[in-house]
């Protein structure tokens, strides 16, 4: 497909051998070189912009030979403030040359007027960047630990100290605005379209007449670039200067080592500061204050330029290896030992499992911070101390896990790490095997349950996750074997009874689906599993027609569990059978807006919708 760059067009999209815009008539290629592939920000009327972004195939140039796939901006206003803007960004992204800025050159800035119009688009193409913003990327892992926040900070600083001394500042530093990309691990900053060179008439403007402030008319700001809670006061005010790049790219770093929204970072009395340390245990204090002081309120009270920046964080206490050992936790406590052992092995023997205990808290605690590694060097050493430190570690990491279940990759992380420091504990591999069927990570299922049955081969619930396993595979002669297995091997498996009877009314065999089911309501009191239960109970007899025992049956499973989805739409069914089509009317409402995973919801659904639309 290609798209038209007449915004516009009422119709923008075309075949890909069309020469012409079929609705319009305006080329697709354009200035001779040029085709649009697909936008990358809203081309919605609308939603009102000054520009558009499209990824484009370039046919190249003498400075850009062969066909490349770039990223194009244009400019839809042809407005004398705007237009600056743009040639500003096409300047600077000309004029500076580094590895973490998009690549551009003269042939890439040039003007397309439409067709029979006198409207001209100023337009901009420049490298496409693979990779995710900063802002997705913490959304995905969470905040970045020190180590990480200072490669990143140093790749930006040496990106921004070149932008300046090549006359420019950049005005709009935030997450969105910064890619990393995965191959390379490098970092690159890219929109300046509100980038501004730095000039003496400019700095002598902003500091006599107190900024400008030049709208379009309909109070539209051109010189005053805002992003909330990343420009700086004098940004906002119209009087922009360097180092508000410096507050901005504080307050990045601020949001990354936090994973915090800036929002809702408590302020100081004034407002003026970001109360944010208590959120980033892991990064040290020297770090720290080099933030805040580039977050300072006033221009005046951040570091001059990049040049002390750069300075300061050579200069920040970054230990080496050596340093680190003479004054870690671990160090201490190894000497300390040593003077124990020569004084009295018997006071060595007592003190051993409270030193372990310690690295283990402190341990806990590096990982809190997301310094893994450092966490699992002093669970290492406590396990040097006191092997029976394995059990203390390992529940440590199975509660981690557990509380990130919503989040399957990091929960069969923690599980993992549960294991590796006890190979014994069955509920961690039984845990683990259901968080990778919910990654469809088929090995890591079957390696789980073999792991577990080899130290328990009568464990019910790993039978019962097993079937379960079989059963979302379409398997269903062996899950219907694993849950026997579970209810052979233990009689508080209920959960497998209500598990087989419901295979079994899946597989339409009725009649022992309600016998389980009759079964397991003889054995548990429990809400949840005598609801289920009775659905299974009422689902039997409905295929049996005997509608009004399973309408009884399906209004006990509702009451003791109104989330029960699966329930109300075998209600529906019911009621429509027995003609009570406004109770049906409500039951089929349920059915089809409440939440369910259950594969016979979706059929019992499709089918609802298909008789509708018959209808």
């Amino acid at each position: 497909m290609v798209y038209c760059i007449n915004h516009l067009c009422s119709q923008r999209n075309n075949p890909n051998d069309a020469e012409n815009c079929l609705a319009c008539g305006t080329p697709l290629l354009i200035n001779g070189r040029i085709r649009l592939l697909r936008p990358l920000s809203s081309i919605n009327e609308e939603i009102p912009t000054y520009t558009e972004v499209f990824e484009v195939e370039d046919a190249g140039t003498k400075l850009h030979p062969g066909f490349q796939i770039r990223v194009m901006k244009i400019l839809k206003w042809n407005e004398p403030k705007l237009v600056e803007l743009v040639r500003q960004e096409a300047l600077a992204l000309q004029v500076i040359e580094h590895p973490g800025i998009p690549e551009s050159t003269m042939d890439d800035y040039f003007t397309f007027t439409l067709k029979g119009t006198r409207v001209e688009l100023h337009c901009v193409i420049m490298q496409k960047i693979e990779g995710e913003n900063l802002r997705q990327w913490l959304e995905a892992y969470g905040r970045i630990s020190q180590e990480m926040a200072l490669e990143w900070f140093s790749q930006l600083i040496d990106i921004i100290d070149l932008v300046h001394r090549s006359g420019f500042f950049h005005r709009d530093i935030k997450p969105e605005n910064i890619i990393y990309q995965p191959g390379s691990n490098k970092l690159v900053l890219v929109d300046f379209g509100a980038a501004r060179r730095i000039t003496r008439t400019y700095l002598t403007k902003i500091s006599t007449s107190g900024g400008t402030r030049t709208g379009l008319g309909s109070g539209h700001e051109i010189t005053s670039i805002v992003t909330p809670f990343f420009t700086p006061l004098e940004q906002i005010e119209g009087q922009a200067v360097p180092q508000s790049d410096f507050y901005a790219l504080g307050r990045t770093f601020v949001n990354l080592v936090t994973g915090i929204s800036l929002m809702d970072i408590p302020k100081n009395q004034d407002r003026s500061r970001l109360i944010w340390r208590k959120y980033a245990p892991q990064i040290d204090k020297p770090f720290a204050d080099l933030l805040d002081d580039m977050m300072a309120p006033a221009p005046a009270q951040r570091p001059t330029n990049t040049k002390v920046i750069i300075q300061r964080l050579k200069k920040l206490p970054l230990q080496t290896k050596v340093q680190k050992i003479l004054k870690s936790k671990t160090f201490i406590f190894s000497v300390f030992i040593g003077f124990v052992t020569l004084a009295d092995i018997g006071t060595l023997k007592i003190l051993l499992p409270g030193l372990a205990n310690t690295l283990i808290a402190g341990g806990e605690k590096s990982e809190m911070a997301n310094d893994s590694q450092k966490a699992q060097q002093k669970f290492n050493l406590a396990l040097l101390l006191s092997p029976q430190s394995k059990v203390s570690i390992s529940t440590f990491y199975f509660n981690r896990a557990s509380k990130n279940l919503n989040n399957p990759e990091i929960a069969k992380k923690y599980y993992e790490l549960a294991i590796k420091y006890n190979n014994q504990d069955i509920s961690a591999y039984n845990n683990l095997a259901i968080v990778c069927q919910q990654l469809n990570d088929i090995n890591c299922v079957n390696n789980s349950y073999k792991n577990q049955f080899k130290l328990k081969h009568d464990s019910w619930e790993g039978h019962y996750g097993l079937g379960n396993f079989y059963e979302q595979q379409g398997k269903y002669d062996l899950a219907e074997k694993q849950y026997e297995i579970a209810m052979a091997t233990s009689d508080q498996a209920i959960f497998a009874v209500a598990a087989l009877a419901r295979l079994k009314n899946k597989r339409g065999d009725d009649n022992a689906a309600a016998i389980l089911a009759l079964q397991g309501l003889n054995k548990t009191n429990n809400r949840e599993l005598r609801a289920s239960l009775y659905k299974d109970l009422g689902w039997s007899k409905l295929m049996q027609n005997h509608l009004t025992e399973a309408k009884e049956y399906l209004e006990k499973a509702t009451e003791l569990d109104s989330q029960r989805t699966d329930a109300y739409c075998l209600l529906s069914q019911v009621e429509e059978a027995l003609g009570k089509t406004d109770e049906a009317r409500i039951h089929i409402e349920v059915c089809i807006l409440a939440k369910s995973n259950l594969p016979e919801v979706f059929m019992w659904r499709q089918n609802l919708l298909n008789r509708i639309l018959k209808k």
